[in-house]
């Protein structure tokens, strides 16, 4: 039954005009937090895409380096590589491996590399590594 505003005494009439302003404040209120939930959300669903493509060019940049070490002589020894601009600092290791045939002679000229990146990301430290073995005849 729907009552109508100007049938009501005034008491009555002030008393649900209150009712509905208590309404459209909670309204309001809810609206509000399901507004700063759902930016919560949207704020950590964008920190989590953001460290996964950044662990994403570190890896990228380790096959990358991996592969132009492979196609070079290799040397034992330790450096860091040049900037690349993407600002994951990478430094390559390269020991000589001891290993043994199977008739248990020696193998020369084998190596292992080892190569690892270094980052930053919201002031927390990262790190990735990619080892191989890289044999050179």
């Amino acid at each position: 039954m729907k009552t109508d505003l100007h049938s009501l005494s005034r008491p009555a009439r002030r008393a649900r005009q209150g009712m509905v302003l208590f309404e459209v404040v909670m309204a309001l209120f809810v609206f509000t937090l399901v507004a700063f939930s759902l930016v919560m959300a949207l704020d950590s669903a964008f920190d989590a895409a953001n460290e996964r493509n950044q662990i994403d060019v570190a890896l990228r940049g380790l096959d990358n380096q991996m592969s132009l070490l492979h196609e070079a002589r290799v040397s034992p020894g330790e450096n860091d590589l040049p900037d690349d601009g993407s600002g994951i600092l990478y430094h390559v290791s390269v020991e000589q491996e001891q290993m043994q045939d199977q008739k248990m002679q020696p193998v020369p000229n084998m190596y292992r590399a080892t190569i690892s990146a270094k980052w930053t990301l919201n002031g927390q430290a990262d790190e990735r590594d990619a080892s191989e073995l890289i044999y050179q005849p």
